[in-house]
């Protein structure tokens, strides 16, 4: 506690010389708060206030008055951070050049990368790659494209795919293209699976159609069925995904009406999924006439 009191008493002087009241940031007890963090006291400064409002003229003031474009909270938030969550483009470029950490942690995992996604600003996120690996350690407890998936961030997602993320990493909460079923985000879901997605990877034994089935989700059942999703899988409950279905529902009628796919569909999945995801850009380069090429790339 002593750390935290001494590294807050660091930035108190100027934020009182040159911090108007109407700039104050939310105040409990006489301590600095950040109202995005729970509850959490923390020594939040004029800096993050100014970074999450995109209040960039202020920031810009506050930096050249000597505040630290690296101080964090008690909980690893810095005024990067900040801005990526309000999705403040210049704030988070004028940050950065001034030597802000694109790859700072939260306590709780999140990068400035994370913040991005979650706000679904893919020029922010553009940024943070060009500073920043795709790849994280930190990826693992937040993962931004999960995160976008989930809140049906196309741009972002496409952008995260393209500088080497894995499109079906499985983390606790599943694939991106399981969080997207469960969020019914059907661009993001039939983004994903053009894009090569496993389409019966979820979460352990619980697949992307166990989910849109689960939540209802009559276009997602529709896009994984079109896709070569199994409808077979059981889950760790043994269930199969028509059976987590509501009676009379649209999607349990698609699940029942599901028959054996033709050959031409079992080709383009095999060939697919011999590609990879990573490698599906590449099939101009089969010997094969221009209309098989759109057709196994749904086109």
């Amino acid at each position: 506690m002593a750390a935290v009191q001494t590294e807050r008493g660091s930035w108190c002087q100027p934020w009182e010389r040159g911090w108007t009241h109407t700039h104050q940031p939310h105040t409990h007890q006489q301590q600095a708060c950040n109202p995005l963090m729970g509850g959490l006291w923390s020594d939040w400064t004029p800096l993050h206030e100014a970074a999450l409002q995109g209040r960039l003229l202020v920031l810009r003031k506050l930096l050249s008055q000597g505040f630290s474009v690296r101080c964090a909270t008690v909980n690893g938030v810095t005024a990067l951070h900040e801005a990526c969550a309000g999705g403040h483009f210049s704030c988070a470029k004028t940050l950065l050049e001034h030597g802000a950490d694109a790859s700072a942690v939260t306590i709780d995992g999140a990068t400035p990368l994370f913040n991005a996604c979650c706000s679904g600003s893919p020029a922010l996120v553009r940024l943070l790659l060009q500073h920043s690996p795709a790849h994280h350690p930190a990826h693992l407890l937040a993962s931004p494209i999960h995160q976008a998936a989930k809140r049906g961030h196309i741009m972002c997602v496409e952008l995260l795919l393209a500088h080497g993320m894995n499109i079906d990493q499985e983390l606790e909460a599943g694939t991106p293209l399981y969080c997207a079923c469960e969020a019914q985000r059907t661009d993001c879901v039939h983004t994903l699976l053009l894009l090569g997605a496993d389409v019966n990877r979820g979460r352990g034994l619980d697949t992307p159609l166990h989910a849109a089935a689960r939540v209802g989700g009559a276009r997602e059942v529709a896009l994984l069925l079109e896709h070569g999703a199994d409808g077979s899988c059981r889950n760790s409950e043994g269930k199969r995904a028509v059976e987590l279905t509501q009676p009379h529902s649209k999607e349990r009628t698609l699940l029942q009406n599901a028959g054996p796919c033709p050959l031409s569909q079992l080709c383009r999945f095999r060939i697919r999924r011999s590609l990879g995801w990573h490698r599906l850009d590449r099939t101009h380069t089969l010997y094969l006439p221009q209309m098989l090429h759109n057709y196994l790339l749904y086109r």
